[in-house]
């Protein structure tokens, strides 16, 4: 009886500790998410500076970034990462 109430509670505990972790955004850096996009783009962008931190939750994240662009144009974007990881240009509504 007391075995079985222990891993009852045993249970209980790794699923609570699931489910609280489930809840919590994981932060990204924003220098390796622009290191990624420059490393993935590297005949169109020259530099990128994206947001310190990106709080990436269960849908994913949206965050801004600054390029610089080879042909000398630099701008803001609105960037979104999927729930898969892939990273995209604008706001994904």
């Amino acid at each position: 009886m007391l075995r079985t109430l222990a891993v009852v509670a045993f249970i209980g505990l790794v699923a609570a500790g699931a489910l609280y972790a489930a809840q919590r955004k994981t932060i990204a850096r924003g220098s390796v998410l622009a290191a990624d996009i420059v490393a993935a783009n590297p005949t169109t962008v020259r530099t990128m500076e994206c947001d310190d931190t990106v709080e990436i939750g269960i849908a994913g994240a949206t965050f801004s970034c600054r390029a610089e662009f080879m042909n000398g144009l630099v701008e803001q974007l609105q960037m979104t990462l999927d729930r898969s990881g892939a990273i995209h240009q604008g706001s994904g509504d």
